[in-house]
């Protein structure tokens, strides 16, 4: 089962660097307070990541009055019970990658297509993908955790050692984010 997900995996690479080539966006620094609309992806594998992304994101719109979305990958074939779409808090699970572990859910698609001001992965790049809909967003400017190698993916990276919490992760490039000024 895993040579086969290998497989999938590489064969769903191939294809994603072909693409990243065409992809031709206008990318721009943009910082957290000029920012209007943020999209964010995490893994929502783990209840308790999707519990705090949900408070972060309502957190946001109340406290700094953005708009933001975001896009969680459940690495099951299924939604567990707890876990269901409201307003700003989509998913996407295993049954909605093809082949070649390429999303293909047309809800996926919207959220790449959206005009993010910033897009920010919180996954350690280790989620291929959560990683394509990072490379292929139309987001002005997008931001993730360093991997060496996902630097065409990524306008600005963050390096975060370890895996730690996904409160730490939000909590780093968000201070990251509100250092960036417009340049005048």
């Amino acid at each position: 089962m895993k040579l086969r997900k290998a497989i999938r995996a590489r064969l769903g690479h191939m294809q994603f660097m072909k693409e990243l080539k065409k992809v031709r966006f206008k990318r721009e620094v943009v910082g957290f307070d000029q920012a209007n609309k943020i999209g964010l992806l995490y893994d929502a594998t783990d209840e308790k990541d999707y519990e705090i992304v949900k408070s972060y994101v309502k957190s946001v719109r109340s406290t700094y009055k953005k708009d933001i979305l975001a896009m969680g990958f459940v690495d099951k074939k299924t939604l567990p019970t707890a876990q269901f779409a409201q307003y700003g808090l989509d998913f996407f699970t295993r049954k909605d990658l093809n082949f070649k572990m390429i999303p293909v859910n047309p809800i996926v698609q919207n959220f790449i297509n959206e005009k993010f001001d910033i897009l920010i992965n919180l996954n350690s790049g280790k989620c291929f993908p959560l990683q394509y809909i990072a490379a292929m967003s139309h987001a002005r400017f997008r931001v993730g955790r360093y991997v060496r190698t996902a630097t065409d993916s990524y306008d600005m990276m963050v390096q975060i050692k370890g895996e730690p919490a996904i409160k730490v992760v939000i909590d780093e490039i968000e201070h990251f984010l509100k250092q960036l000024k417009k340049a005048e």
